[in-house]
């Protein structure tokens, strides 16, 4: 072997050598043999969030083989409700120490809760009143007043507006939020060209053939006219059957109590409601709305329409109508679907025609009895119900009446059995 090569080995040798033997000092001493180690679990250098409560990461102590936690103490300065750098010195037997080091910093955002819904609709030409909003700091508490809210609503102009809302915490952190405010045009403001002398004004109360054999029947107007007028007693010709309630605002009612029901069984119904009932009940609305079930226009005041469809009273017509959709808007935040039933079924050609030409679509019955008797039994309800049902039937029921709700969930439940489902009038002529 060269002598270069020898020298090589000699190194290499060397070197493992030295590997060793630091390993066993390190071994020795490090290890707590000779005095105590002290160990720390998570960092020795950490940034903790002011005025959240310390967690002690952790710590082990040995000596000798042997753990020994109970004997060391820890002390500090620290403190979370102050910024700061702290120490924490964690002691054995008030010996070999080991130092974490805490820094209190802000670095969590603050937040931002507005009041009201995060998407507002309003009318043109209502003044905009901003609902509010609520900042609040871990550190520095309530902000709300160093908010800065970015855009304007322009109430003079249909359209959506953007508003931003920003807040900056004194560490710097900031947090926003945002609302969309949709200026709509006044339903109320609407004004329709009388034109409708042509059609007959004869009022005439909806009336049915009952099923007969669960067959479909036939009623005061047949589909063909009843369609030229998008108006409808009928569904398809399939197994499903559509709930519809109507509600005034009676003394005694259990609306609540039905609608229970068919949330229950997962079941939608329209229901048709006067203004007052609405405007007297917004949160149930919003419940109603929530759970999928259609809420439709009655009217403002539950008049004969067909008594209005006259050109010296047709703006108390399109009233009765317009009234209802700006209460909806008002109440849920949304537009009112264009779906209409006259009340008690008093209707003429005229008024029909009125109904089209401000959008809706006008819905009738296939079924009905005399359920808004207040002493009709569960029985009386369900046999009714049962006896009659044919495919596409539109329900008529009263929620005044305490049968119908003891007998719906009867009614539901044999009917999913015969292989019928509940649909919302709306599918019926929406021409999907």
């Amino acid at each position: 072997m060269s002598k270069k090569c020898k020298i090589i080995v000699y190194s290499i040798a060397a070197s493992i050598i030295a590997l060793i033997v630091l390993g066993l000092v390190k071994l020795i001493f490090f290890s707590g043999i000779f005095w105590p180690m002290i160990s720390l679990k998570g960092d020795e250098t950490m940034k903790w969030q002011i005025h959240e409560a310390w967690k002690e990461p952790g710590y082990e102590a040995q000596f000798r083989f042997q753990d020994h936690p109970e004997a060391v103490d820890v002390s500090t300065t620290l403190n979370v409700d102050r910024f700061g750098t702290y120490e924490i010195r964690y002691c054995y037997e008030g010996k070999h120490c080991k130092v974490r080091t805490v820094e209190v910093v802000d670095e969590k955002a603050p937040f931002i809760t507005l009041e009201g819904d995060s998407e507002i609709r309003i009318f043109e030409n209502e003044t905009w009143q901003e609902p509010g909003y609520l900042a609040v700091d871990d550190h520095d508490k309530d902000i709300s007043d160093q908010v800065k809210v970015k855009g304007e609503v322009d109430t003079d102009k249909i359209g959506t507006y953007k508003l931003s809302y920003v807040v900056e915490d004194q560490s710097g952190n900031k947090a926003s939020a945002m609302r969309y405010v949709e200026v709509c045009e006044d339903p109320t403001r609407m004004k329709l060209h009388y034109q409708f002398d042509e059609y007959d004004n004869t009022m005439e109360e909806w009336w049915i053939h009952k099923s007969e054999d669960h067959k479909r029947n036939t009623a005061a107007k047949d589909r063909d006219f009843l369609a030229q007028y998008d108006a409808y007693y009928i569904g398809e010709d399939e197994k499903v059957i559509y709930l519809t309630f109507d509600e005034g605002g009676n003394n005694e009612t259990y609306i609540k109590e039905i609608v229970d029901v068919l949330n229950a069984h997962d079941v939608q119904a329209t229901f048709f409601f006067t203004l007052n009932y609405v405007r007297d009940h917004p949160d149930f609305m919003r419940e109603l709305l929530n759970e999928g079930h259609l809420i439709a226009n009655h009217t403002y005041h539950h008049y004969d329409m067909p008594l209005l469809a006259q050109e010296e009273t047709i703006d108390r017509f399109v009233s009765e109508i317009t009234e209802f959709e700006k209460t909806y808007m008002q109440v849920t935040g949304k537009k009112a679907e264009k779906i209409f039933r006259f009340p008690k079924g008093a209707m003429s050609e005229r008024s029909l025609k009125i109904m089209q030409a401000l959008g809706y679509r006008t819905y009738f019955w296939s079924h009905a009895f005399y359920d808004y008797g207040p002493t009709i039994s569960k029985q009386e309800a369900l046999t009714s119900m049962m006896e009659h049902y044919h495919n596409g039937a539109i329900y008529l029921l009263h929620p005044s009446n305490k049968g119908n709700y003891l007998a719906i969930a009867d009614f539901i439940e044999a009917m999913q059995e015969e292989g019928y489902r509940f649909g919302l009038v709306n599918e019926i002529g929406s021409g999907n």
